[in-house]
């Protein structure tokens, strides 16, 4: 939209219809900062688009055995990392215990450790409510 605009304001003044005066030269340089605004958000999202990751049955494997050794003989930062990473909460009653995670960080952590990426950082928390907390 923005863009648009910019293109018809050129061709009023390309066309000699309006002179460049300061207010038209204000709206210009408004309008290219609202147009450079648009392409970054644009720019961000096609970053955070990506292909689903096809995690097929080897890939799992390997991630596994990479895991179990890291959980059962890697240093304890790293354990902790990984199970707050992974699991939401663990629930234990009187005949069960529960682990209960979501499957898309577990998805998400196995295509991260054959990419070599980072994880990303955990922008959304379920439990967490504004003013009602201890602190009251």
């Amino acid at each position: 939209m923005a863009e648009d605009k910019l293109k018809r304001l050129y061709s009023l003044i390309e066309e000699g219809l309006t002179e460049l005066d300061d207010i038209l030269g204000e709206r210009l340089a408004s309008l290219k900062v609202e147009r450079d605004r648009a392409r970054t958000a644009l720019d961000r999202i096609r970053i955070v688009q990506q292909p689903p990751a096809i995690i097929g049955p080897e890939l799992i494997e390997q991630f596994g055995e990479l895991m179990r050794a890291n959980v059962t003989d890697g240093e304890i930062p790293f354990r902790k990392a990984w199970l707050r990473a992974v699991v939401d909460r663990i629930e234990v009653d009187d005949t069960a215990i529960r682990i209960v995670g979501d499957k898309t960080s577990l998805e998400r952590a196995v295509a991260e450790s054959q990419t070599g990426a980072m994880p990303a950082v955990r922008s959304f928390e379920r439990k967490w409510r504004a003013r009602k907390d201890s602190n009251l």
